[in-house]
């Protein structure tokens, strides 16, 4: 009884986990939705684009857990049982791709931030991006304003000055405050690298606990399957009547 009633608290938890899910991977794509010309960090969605899957997983899961912990049929708790198997894997999948992608977030959010400001100009695909970068994140090239002095298509034409998405929020700044980047009244001093780099962080550890946390879940879902698969019974077909009615049920 108490396995059954876990299956079926379980299967009605993972109801309520596939809306989480379908969040935490909208919000991904949703935040790399506007690095995705800055960053070349795209491997980070992958990790996401699992989750995803594995909500749509765990929304017939939860279906098919409820009707096989009420039913107790055998033919219906193995399939649950291969079916949460696939998910466990996708989720360890999951969560070791989160951990393995961030030893390479840092050396990709680098690169990609170093050909955007290098290749930031009025008519750049890049431009929008990362004015919208530094205008929220509220930084200011790679690793601090100085970048801009030497950025290859800015540099020619800015007489030493940075782009107005680097000026602190709230100030209208003019050419000659722009040519001030070492001053914090003005522009921002921080790079954007260190920051952007812990969003992508951020979401991949995210991710990687989400995915331990599901997996632990799948298991005590796993183990109610294999109780109840153990204890349901085949139907048993006894005579009635005597030995020679012919009967039975």
């Amino acid at each position: 009884m108490t396995s059954k009633v876990g299956l079926m608290v379980i299967g009605l938890i993972f109801w309520a986990v596939t809306a989480g899910l379908f969040f935490v991977g909208g919000w991904v794509f949703n935040s790399y939705k506007h690095f995705d010309e800055i960053a070349e960090a795209n491997f980070t969605l992958i990790p996401a684009s699992i989750i995803i899957a594995v909500g749509v997983l765990m929304f017939i899961v939860g279906i098919v857990a409820c009707i096989a912990a009420f039913k107790e049929n055998k033919c219906l708790l193995a399939v649950l049982f291969s079916f949460m198997l696939v998910i466990l894997t996708a989720l360890v999948t999951s969560g070791s791709l989160g951990y393995a992608f961030r030893k390479d977030v840092s050396n990709a959010v680098e690169s990609g931030l170093d050909k955007a400001i290098n290749a930031y100009h009025p008519n750049s695909t890049q431009k929008d991006q990362l004015d919208y970068l530094q205008r929220n994140l509220k930084c200011c090239g790679v690793n601090n304003a100085s970048d801009w002095i030497n950025a290859k298509n800015w540099a020619p034409t800015a007489n030493k000055s940075v782009p107005k998405s680097c000026c602190v929020s709230g100030i209208n700044c003019t050419l000659a405050q722009r040519k001030m980047y070492n001053d914090p009244k003005y522009i921002y001093q921080q790079g954007c690298y260190e920051k952007l780099e812990h969003i992508f962080m951020y979401n991949l550890g995210y991710i990687a606990g989400i995915a331990v946390g599901l997996a632990v879940i799948m298991c005590l879902g796993m183990i109610c399957s294999c109780i109840l698969f153990c204890r349901s019974k085949e139907v048993r077909y006894e005579a009635l009547g005597g030995q020679y009615s012919g009967l039975r049920v």
